[in-house]
């Protein structure tokens, strides 16, 4: 097939959302089957990969800022990952004693009370540790590492995605007569 020149406006858009929603996808959607296979397997295999080696609270909204909005830029697989750490955080704090501690994120900072949000990190730790969940300063830091790099490459290809779309590189493009050749 031959690159052929197309002029859709919604394309770009709709390249960018399916390339973040599955990781490939928008390349699958501008006729780059191949490209956007590849594109898939890496990503997730790199994500899930991480998830496999630092466990379900790699993806960890809470202390790990940075690191989360990278990995949910591999989207559908970032998203159930974080979902399944939620559902597991939320059963974990709603077993703790102290009423005021049994909310899936730390409470807030008050007056009243300056030691309640370091109270709930304490029981909360001491809670995943008691279930094994507790990760390891470097399997952590590569569990995220792994994860997140997903995530980045994944927003480096839902750029060139959107980029191929809008200047209406629709399909593979031709091959040169000499690599036929050779």
């Amino acid at each position: 097939m031959s690159d052929r020149h197309q002029q859709n406006y919604f394309a770009p858009f709709l390249a960018g959302i399916l390339a973040w929603l599955i990781p490939g996808a928008g390349h699958v959607y501008i006729r780059r089957t191949l490209r956007g296979v590849i594109i898939c397997i890496c990503i997730n295999g790199l994500f899930w990969a991480g998830v496999a080696f630092g466990g379900i609270f790699t993806v960890e909204p809470l202390r790990q800022r940075w690191w989360f909005t990278a990995q949910m830029c591999t989207g559908v697989s970032g998203v159930a990952a974080w979902y399944r750490q939620e559902q597991y955080r939320r059963a974990i704090t709603d077993q703790f004693n102290d009423p005021q501690l049994r909310t899936p994120t730390p409470p807030p900072w008050t007056r009243q009370d300056p030691h309640l949000p370091g109270k709930w990190w304490h029981t909360y730790k001491e809670a995943l540790a008691e279930d094994g969940l507790n990760l390891s300063y470097p399997a952590a830091t590569v569990a995220r590492a792994y994860a997140g790099v997903a995530g980045m490459l994944n927003l480096l290809c839902i750029f060139d995605a959107v980029i191929l779309a809008a200047f209406g590189r629709f399909g593979e493009p031709a091959r040169n007569r000499r690599e036929e050749d050779a």
